[in-house]
């Protein structure tokens, strides 16, 4: 089950969706199989989710994909969410699969903000409004479509977070996401590092070297996985916390507490109350050629600071 209240216009025959609004605040929202990408055309307002809050302001953007997400604090502005559908592109990235991106542009990210990958992403973005903006053939959509997943592969998938002093060779890469796959899969199953050193045909502590690379260790990717997938138990259902432990193959609750306070910060009933019953739906909806001033500028000031870098 997903968890969307925005209007969304899907272009037919294109894996891509809009929406262009102000808001003082939006509900939460929880999406599979879409990545999602916000960018504050004018104003500000706050984004939230699972571990971070952030301020948007104009030209600032962010991706999420498999978070719960809200907006709140909202001050004079206009945002487009830009929707892609993952499936399309799973053939091609297979790194798409059950992954997770991660992509704060903006200046009060964790990791250094603007590089020549957010600009490059922004300008796509930027292109792509103005495709949708002038109403151009379904074809140049796609492509752009395209262009976006490839720089989220390449730039922003959640390894790359991780360690982003790491350079990891197109081997590792797969691999990985060959092993995070089969983890998501057996999600709910007592899954041990020798079910996955079987598997891949490899040895015990060939693969749990391998996965520490990662920045995690076996127990703890797992156990990410785990927490990741219980945020939509806890925001869709009313089950206990013991029994959505249970459900997301923890085998006690206090593993679950455990693991999710390390991830989100907060313990699951905290993330409950806050992402379940805290904000309301308080935004108007917008026709896309309310930005076309916003992109214009927004793509001036791009240029000006690939120039500076």
């Amino acid at each position: 089950m997903t968890i969307q209240t925005k209007n969304i216009i899907w272009i037919p025959k294109t894996p891509m969706g809009y929406s262009v609004y102000s808001a003082k605040s939006l509900s939460t929202q929880l999406q599979e199989e879409v990545l999602e990408i916000i960018m504050c055309m004018k104003g500000s307002i706050k984004f939230s989710y699972a571990y971070e809050e952030f301020i948007l302001h104009e030209g600032e953007f962010i991706s999420v994909d498999k978070d719960a997400y809200y907006l709140d604090e909202g001050n004079d502005n206009i945002c487009v969410s830009l929707y892609i559908q993952l499936e399309p592109f799973y053939n091609r990235y297979p790194e798409t699969r059950k992954s997770m991106f991660i992509c704060e542009g903006l200046k009060g990210a964790a990791l250094s903000f603007p590089t020549s990958a957010h600009l490059e992403l922004q300008s796509l973005l930027l292109g792509l409004l103005s495709c949708l903006c002038e109403k151009q053939e379904r074809g140049m959509i796609n492509r752009a479509a395209d262009k976006i997943i490839e720089r989220m592969a390449g730039s922003f998938d959640i390894l790359f977070y991780r360690k982003p002093k790491e350079q990891f060779n197109l081997g590792y890469i797969r691999r990985y996401h060959e092993i995070n796959y089969f983890l998501w899969e057996h999600l709910y199953d007592p899954v041990t590092l020798k079910d996955l050193a079987d598997h891949f045909h490899l040895t015990e502590s060939y693969i749990s070297e391998f996965i520490r690379k990662s920045g995690l260790s076996f127990k703890k990717m797992v156990a990410y996985n785990r927490a990741n997938a219980s945020e939509k138990l806890l925001l869709t259902t009313n089950k206990s916390i013991a029994q959505v432990a249970e459900l997301c193959g923890f085998s006690d609750v206090k593993l679950y507490y455990a693991a999710f306070k390390r991830w989100y910060r907060c313990t699951p009933k905290q993330f409950r109350d806050k992402y379940k019953y805290g904000i309301r739906d308080d935004l108007e909806y917008l026709p896309l050629t309310e930005i076309h001033e916003q992109i214009m500028r927004i793509s001036l000031q791009n240029h000006r600071e690939k120039l500076a870098l």
